[in-house]
């Protein structure tokens, strides 16, 4: 087995996959997001409950606080080594800053509902 695999979790998609595809870890469909950063429901393929997993409140707190520090240090440093006009740093920004906070949130959303899977399934 490969960097770990077990039995149990051979074959399933990895948690990047499901983040950026959104696979879902039992039968593979791209059923996992209802909205760019809402799990859905269940699996319209296969039915499996993805509500349990999703991720609320301030748990998310520990995702959203150090991205937001981060692209705030980026901003701050971005400003400074080249002194771009604020037109082109409202546009730049607005543009990245939704795409990071989907990406990480997606990322930590599938991490929670793997995880939560797993230990399901071990019980």
């Amino acid at each position: 087995m490969l960097h770990g695999a077990s039995p149990a979790t051979k074959g399933q998609p990895g948690v990047t996959q499901a983040a950026l595809f959104g696979l879902c870890p039992a039968c593979e469909a791209r059923t996992l997001w209802a909205a760019p950063a809402m799990l859905a429901p269940s699996c319209r393929a296969c039915g499996q409950d993805f509500a349990g997993a999703q991720p609320k409140g301030r748990s998310l707190l520990l995702v959203v606080l150090p991205v937001t520090v981060l692209l705030v240090l980026a901003a701050l440093k971005l400003d400074e080594a080249f002194r771009p006009p604020l037109w082109a740093q409202a546009l730049g920004w607005g543009v990245v800053v939704p795409l990071v906070m989907i990406g990480a949130l997606r990322l930590a959303k599938a991490a929670a509902l793997m995880r939560a899977l797993r230990r399901s399934r071990t019980r």
